[in-house]
Order: C-alpha cells, then sequence, then structure tokens
C-alpha cells in the first residue's frame, strides 16, 4: 500500500519591526494542496489574552496530521494558532493585557481594511449571470486591493496578513472567548441559517446573529464585504464568497483538556461536514438552542461602584425586572439591586468581581428572533 504523500508545512509570516530589538512573527500551519476547495482558515487569540483557542487548534492540529498522513485532506487548510502575537507580548503586573494595542489604544479586532468601496469598483464590469465565477472575480478583486495597501504600523500589517491568508478562504473560524461565558456563536445574516451546521456541531448554547459590523471586525472584514457586494450588483448573482463566524470558546481560563479536546473534534467533524477533511462526521447534532438577534443582546453597566454578587449562575433564563445580581458597597454595607431589562439569557460577566460605576460586567442575550 502506497503511503500519501504529507502535505503539512509550516510558514513564519515576519512582521515589521516596531521598535529597536524586536520581531515577531504569524506561523501558519498548511495542510492540503495549494487551491484545493473548499479552503478553511481558522485562527485563535485575535484578543490575546483569550487563550482557550491556541488549545483547541493544538487538539485539531494533532488531528489534522493523522488525515494528512492518511490522505484524507480534500481542501485546503490554513491554521493560526495564535493570530497576535503583538497583544501576547503585552502583559502589565503579571496580567495579559491583549484586547487593545497600547500604542493606540485600539480594539485588535477593530479596523480591519474596509475594502467594499475599492472592490464595487473593480468588478463593476467583470460580473457575469455565473455565480461561481463572480465569487473568482471578487476574491481576486480583493487579493489585488490587499497587495496594494501601503501599511506601516506592525498591527496594521498584522491585520492585512490575516486577511491576505483568510480571504479566499470558504470557511473563516474567528476563534475568541470572553471573560466568563457560555459557548456561544456570532455569525452576521448573510451566513445564516448556512452556519447552523456550525452551530449544533459545537453544541451552541447561543447563536446571536447579527447584520455586519461597520467598525470592521475580522468577521465583518469578510462578511459585510460580501453582503454589500451582493446587494450593490443586485442583477448579478454574488452568493457569499465565505462562510464566516466568531467561535466564543466559553470563558479565557477554559483551556482545560475535557473542554478543549471534544471542542476541536467537533471542528475536525464540521470540516469533514463541509466537504474539506474526507470521512463520515457522524450524525448532526441537535441544536441546543434557537438564533437570536444581536439587536436584543444588552451589555449592563454598573449603576454604583462595588462587588457583584451574583444569584444566578450562567445559562440561567432571567425575565425582565428579574434581580439576578446585587452590587455591594462595603463602605455603607449597602447593596443596588441588578435587574434584568429584557427577558433573556444570561450568558456572559466579567471574571473580576468588582465593578465601578459605569463600568461593563455581563450580558444578557435578549429573547429577540433574528428577522426574516
Amino acid at each position: 500500500m502506497t503511503e500519501a504523500a504529507v502535505t503539512h508545512s509550516i510558514e513564519h509570516i515576519t512582521l515589521p519591526t516596531a521598535s529597536l530589538g524586536t520581531e515577531r512573527n504569524v506561523t501558519v500551519h498548511r495542510f492540503g494542496t495549494p487551491g484545493a476547495r473548499p479552503k478553511a482558515y481558522l485562527h485563535a487569540a485575535l484578543h490575546a489574552q483569550e487563550l482557550p483557542g491556541i488549545v483547541v487548534l493544538e487538539h485539531l492540529q494533532k488531528r489534522l496530521h493523522e488525515a494528512d498522513a492518511e490522505g484524507k485532506i480534500i481542501g485546503e487548510i490554513a491554521l493560526v494558532p495564535f493570530a497576535n502575537p503583538i497583544g501576547l507580548s503585552q502583559q502589565i503586573m503579571m496580567e495579559a493585557q491583549g484586547r487593545y494595542d497600547l500604542d493606540t489604544n485600539r480594539n485588535y479586532n477593530r479596523g480591519f481594511p474596509d475594502l467594499i468601496g475599492e472592490v464595487v469598483e473593480v468588478i463593476a464590469d467583470s460580473l457575469t449571470d455565473d455565480g461561481d465565477e463572480n465569487v473568482a472575480v471578487i476574491r481576486t478583486a480583493i487579493g489585488t486591493a490587499l497587495e496594494g495597501r501601503k501599511d506601516a504600523r506592525e498591527a496594521d500589517v498584522l491585520k492585512l496578513r490575516l486577511l491576505q491568508l483568510s480571504h479566499d478562504a470558504d470557511l473563516v473560524l474567528d476563534l475568541h472567548s470572553a471573560w466568563e461565558a457560555l459557548l456561544h456563536l456570532f455569525v452576521t445574516d448573510v451566513n445564516w441559517p448556512d452556519a447552523d451546521d456550525l452551530a449544533r456541531q459545537i453544541g451552541a448554547e447561543v447563536v446571536l446573529v447579527d447584520r455586519g459590523n461597520r467598525m470592521m471586525t475580522f468577521k465583518s472584514a469578510h462578511a459585510l464585504l460580501w453582503k454589500e457586494v451582493a446587494a450593490r450588483f443586485p442583477d448579478h448573482p454574488v452568493p457569499p464568497g465565505s462562510l464566516t463566524a466568531v467561535v466564543e470558546l466559553r470563558g479565557q481560563r477554559d483551556v482545560d483538556d475535557h473542554l478543549t479536546r471534544p471542542d476541536a473534534d467537533n471542528l475536525y467533524h464540521w470540516l469533514q461536514r463541509r466537504g474539506v477533511i474526507a470521512g463520515s462526521p457522524g450524525p448532526l447534532p441537535e441544536a441546543r438552542c434557537e438564533p437570536r438577534s444581536v439587536v436584543g443582546l444588552h451589555r449592563l453597566t454598573a449603576e454604583a461602584g462595588g462587588i457583584l454578587v451574583y444569584h444566578r449562575q450562567l445559562g440561567h433564563a432571567v425575565r425582565e425586572g428579574e434581580t439576578f445580581c446585587h452590587i455591594l458597597d462595603p463602605e455603607t454595607a449597602t447593596r443596588t439591586p441588578v435587574t434584568a431589562p429584557i427577558d433573556g439569557l444570561l450568558y456572559a460577566r466579567r471574571s473580576h468581581r468588582f465593578a465601578r460605576k459605569g463600568q461593563y460586567f455581563c450580558a444578557i442575550a435578549g429573547d429577540t428572533p433574528i428577522e426574516g
């Protein structure tokens, strides 16, 4: 029996030197034949302190090596175990500070290149009546636009490189985690209900469907572009060129193998289900929740400063007006009640139990159904 040729390769993409004596790299693991379809792109820790995704991709990588050795990689896979080496280097008093660029105070998951206008202008006379051909034309235009950018700052070049790695992928997963949270999924309406099989496979307990973020998150740099291009050319078929989703892998401390290994297995089975890897993924699990509109998402801020004392755990279905937490002022021994502003699910909260007045501390996914 002839052994399959191993396709795995590792690429190190060097970022511009930001200061004297520094150099950082983005590491990319590639599996499969370049140009093969479907192409999947996965990365973790764009918010660099969100570590569970790194461990999940370590487990997934082991399974991909096995599949590669057995010749089961049908498509192409690009895997970036940690997408933000800049943020990983930011620590203050032993605490990771990887959500914001300390140089500019900009969220690392904001300000990705907005290429919509440029792409629309370039493709205006090139679209046909064939959806697949149009996807190829648009992907080429996106790649050309990215290649022509002259970004200089290290963080901006990082965002550019991540888009260059992912812009032509059929499947794009951005792995995150909250402080403390249920496993949940963010997806743009252009990719729903196509992403239903992903939500069911990973066991998402909350699915939030949005219309795209104009602040250009990594997800919106993909999904919103395809949505807007299709809207600009209603007389031509423009299907979404990628299914892009944010997978929120519970809380930042949830890195243990009993959680992360099954998560990796589920991603592997989803890649099988999507035809990237050969083999049977098994039956698709039942949905654990109904999709909710992000319009119903409420991020609560503290009406007073003090210690957060919760009376309900994550996953509790709160009713509007229900007191589910108090804020204790230890100086006066008074407690300020925190009531739910809407019927919904308490699905995320900050792990630090002290809040200043006006500070965000938990989130409720309202029972607002998605439109349509």
